[in-house]
């Protein structure tokens, strides 16, 4: 996975922009994201819209990448917080994760 990070102020982010929401500087360098990451919250989805039905129950977490990024994935198991996982693959613009074993 690849990220951007301001290289003003240090700020990351998975998605490129003209400007860097934290300083406004328009300088940023492309980085490797760590494939590994935590659970730092989520939630479980019970009752999904029609396009992602055949999956539930699903859980939908904020994976803590490095200090200072976070993303949303997407998880088919159980997790709790503070539980390590990792990146299994990107489809459709969605992040999938899944538990270390």
């Amino acid at each position: 996975m690849q990220g951007y990070r301001c290289q003003n102020c240090h700020a990351e982010s998975i998605t490129k922009t003209t400007f860097c929401p934290k300083c406004q500087s328009q300088s940023f360098e492309l980085f490797t994201l760590p494939t590994n990451g935590t659970v730092y919250s989520f939630t479980i989805i019970r009752v999904a819209p029609p396009e992602y039905v055949d999956f539930a129950p699903y859980t939908v977490a904020l994976i803590q990448l490095t200090a200072n990024l976070r993303i949303t994935a997407f998880i088919q198991e159980a997790v709790s917080i503070g539980e390590k996982v990792r990146w299994k693959e990107t489809k459709n613009q969605t992040f999938i994760f899944e538990k270390v074993v």
